[in-house]
């Protein structure tokens, strides 16, 4: 799928609704998340989605937009300290 599929009528980016990661627990017990794709509401009603990676375990966890911002919030953090929010389909 390229970055064209996601476009609006005004041909401006859509941006995704969801972002997909692998969260993998470190050395100091603490959850990792690397964003590893996105996803866009469909016309039927799912997800299309769009993966630069697989994650050798299988294990893929989706946000939504929406309740990412609101963690960002929660957190006080502004979009620079947080890069959750910078998926670019066409990178």
């Amino acid at each position: 799928m390229s970055h064209d599929d996601h476009l609006t009528d005004e041909n401006k980016p859509n941006l995704p609704s969801h972002y997909a990661y692998n969260v993998e627990k470190g050395a100091d017990d603490k959850n990792h998340w690397q964003k590893i794709g996105a996803a866009w509401p469909a016309k039927d009603g799912g997800l299309s989605l769009q993966l630069k990676t697989i994650p050798l375990d299988g294990k893929i966890a989706l946000r939504s937009r929406e309740a990412l911002e609101r963690m960002r919030e929660e957190r006080g953090q502004t979009q620079e300290q947080d890069q959750t929010l910078d998926m670019n389909p066409s990178q």
